[in-house]
């Protein structure tokens, strides 16, 4: 296999160089970016699963992009920055959630109501405990909400938790602690989680999508002393419970779920014993899995900033190979995120051949993404030995360019200077910048510029816009319909109407804003009392 992988790479290496123009002109970048998306969304790389061959394939296709470029090779291997995982596959007929009260018992029905989990990285777990019910599980005393005021004790119990979080909190705060439930539990002695599905939630995430994702294999980062990242094992198993189905769960409790379902929409803390007994159990097949980010290294001219590149990233994986939906079962990711990736290495392409900027570019190709940003936490937490600080990041994420556009967003632009920086390089670049058509969902913490930002790394999602040169196109709606019909599903592929003309026009702003970034004498930094900086910034790790 690596022998094929380095004889695929020349071979692309070789293609690449007999196609490429040398011209910064925008047809160039148009027949760059698509020449990347045709190859990287093939039906050849299988859906691009971490782990697997199709991924493998197309780190080799990434890896001979940079080295065609004359960029500098900045992993441990190469290109390469290996890194390991422990891979479940859920046996999801074995799972079990029982709950008891007074000598009877209600089973919930496997996929159709509820899907086990035994603990993160385990082949086996079950457990039975008194249940109690927490709320959304967050504690955030800073904004005056506690779902464990009154000294609710979830120790050596099942915390039964509602998925999402409250409404009262802004929506920073919301999506961040809505990430800190598990370790929240965990310090309070919970054994188990069981997560139940609001009537928000599941409008959000549909059950039957939630269902469909429980078929592929998770993934857990192994940390170089073998520990696992984040895995949690005092949670000895878990549980997702459907909207409907999560009656049963209260019925014997103070407040009927129609009710609590009410105030979680109103975002009121609330907790209370539910008075029955759970049993919950689990299997899954553990294996082993490597896989790697591709990272290269465009040097500056400015010695002071030698060690502080600007890191630019992509997520290079999706599904791979899974449950078919109408007869087709390779999740290929064209716009998720073949095209990221794709307007990446154009990014690189046109940096490469230009001036020399005064601050380095670390160009990252990014693993596992979709098994929880698990390459962006590596390369975040594991620098490269030449990075003494990463000084900003610009992630690049699935950009939806379904129509004629030269409109961007900066996602997480209100949280550093780097907003202003977009600005400024849009307007020489003739393009607009428009605010985040929903706040709510909050991206930002979303994808692979979470790890850096929990780093204290200031960071931007760069996100393709959605007005419309074309007044008879409403982009909004294909984007809403893309996210409705074939995200994260086996339709997000070589059919998807990719508007290849403003996908060019990305790159030229994608361009622009790096040099802005890099060629600043100042580093990107926080803005002053941003709720991220003071978390994570450099005044929080002193």
């Amino acid at each position: 296999m690596i022998r094929l992988l380095s004889s695929l790479a020349h071979l692309f290496a070789f293609a690449a160089l007999l196609s490429s123009t040398g011209s910064a002109a925008p047809n160039a970048h148009e027949r760059r970016v698509r020449a990347h998306v045709e190859f990287l969304a093939d039906d050849l790389l299988e859906g691009r699963g971490a782990g697997t061959r199709g991924h493998e394939l197309a780190m080799a296709y990434v890896s001979a992009q940079f080295s065609r470029l004359g960029l500098e090779p900045a992993g441990t291997k190469g290109y390469l920055q290996a890194m390991s995982f422990r891979e479940s596959r859920l046996n999801i007929d074995a799972g079990r959630v029982v709950i008891r009260h007074a000598g009877g018992e209600t089973a919930l029905v496997m996929l159709t109501d509820a899907i086990a989990r035994p603990a993160a990285a385990a082949d086996s777990a079950e457990i039975t405990a008194p249940a109690i019910f927490v709320g959304f599980g967050i504690h955030a005393p800073e904004f005056g909400y506690d779902d464990f005021a009154g000294g609710i004790d979830v120790q050596g119990k099942i915390a039964v938790v509602l998925a999402g979080s409250p409404t009262r909190l802004p929506a920073t705060a919301r999506a961040h602690y809505s990430r800190q439930k598990t370790a929240e539990l965990v310090r309070r002695g919970a054994i188990g989680i069981i997560s139940v599905n609001t009537p928000v939630e599941e409008k959000r995430t549909p059950w039957a999508v939630a269902a469909n994702r429980a078929r592929f294999p998770s993934m857990r980062l192994v940390e170089p002393d073998g520990t696992l990242f984040e895995a949690f094992p005092q949670i000895r198993a878990a549980a997702s419970v459907s909207r409907s189905a999560a009656s049963a769960l209260f019925k014997h409790g103070p407040t009927p779920i129609d009710a609590v379902f009410a105030a979680s929409e109103r975002g009121d803390p609330q907790a209370f014993e539910l008075g029955v007994e759970v049993l919950m159990a689990g299997q899954a097949a553990v294996t082993d899995a490597t896989s790697a980010n591709v990272l290269a290294w465009l040097p500056g001219s400015d010695p002071a900033m030698a060690r502080e590149p600007l890191v630019i990233t992509s997520h290079l994986d999706h599904l791979g190979i899974g449950q078919p939906v109408d007869g087709d079962a390779i999740y290929n990711g064209a716009l998720d995120n073949a095209l990221g990736t794709a307007v990446m290495l154009a990014v690189a392409e046109e940096l490469a051949a230009g001036p020399r900027l005064r601050r380095p570019v670390l160009f990252a190709a990014l693993t596992a993404e979709e098994k929880g940003l698990l390459g962006a936490y590596h390369l975040a937490r594991h620098r490269p030995e030449r990075v003494q600080r990463f000084a900003a990041n610009l992630n690049l994420d699935m950009p939806v360019i379904l129509g004629p556009t030269r409109d961007v967003i900066g996602i997480g632009a209100e949280h550093s200077t780097l907003g202003a920086l977009l600005e400024l390089a849009a307007a020489r670049v003739g393009f607009t910048v428009s605010a985040d058509a929903q706040p709510e969902e909050v991206v930002f913490v979303r994808s692979d510029q979470y790890p850096f930002v929990r780093e204290g790394v200031p960071a931007l999602f760069l996100k393709s816009g959605q007005r419309s040169l074309d007044p008879s196109i409403d982009l909004a709606a294909r984007e809403a319909n893309f996210r409705r019909m074939h995200y994260h599903k086996p339709s997000d592929d070589l059919s998807q109407p990719i508007h290849w003309n403003s996908a060019a026009g990305f790159v030229e702003i994608a361009v622009e804003l790096t040099r802005t970034i890099a060629d600043d004498a100042v580093a990107p930094g926080w803005l002053p009392g941003d709720f991220f900086g003071t978390r994570f910034g450099s005044e929080a790790r002193k």
